[in-house]
């Protein structure tokens, strides 16, 4: 899955390039990460995102782009829905994190 993270992939796509039924694949995600296929991969994405933040070589369009968001609106809703925090909001906990002194 990490080398289509900049796509848009269904279950059934994931289901025909593995062989695998449909409730099989999510029986499979949920029974070893807790979450569905689709879910899973959204979380890759995110975690990857979170990373782009971090090195702060990115702007939020260019993560959403690389990361296959049909739009930064969409990445900034996925982006909430799974940190419970905006990019915007992340990016600022982390840069107030590294003011801080040690």
């Amino acid at each position: 899955m990490e080398i289509h993270i900049n796509e848009n992939i269904s279950i059934e796509q994931i289901c025909r390039s593995n062989s695998i039924g449909r409730s099989q694949l999510q029986k499979l995600f949920r029974s070893r990460s807790g979450y569905g296929a689709i879910e899973y991969f959204s979380r890759m994405k995110i975690d990857l995102a979170k990373q782009m933040i971090r090195e702060r070589h990115y702007n939020f369009t260019q993560i959403a782009d690389a990361l296959g968001f049909s739009s930064i609106h969409y990445f900034s809703r996925q982006f909430k829905q799974i940190t419970g925090m905006t990019p915007s909001e992340y990016a600022s906990s982390i840069k107030a994190l590294s003011d801080q002194p040690v």
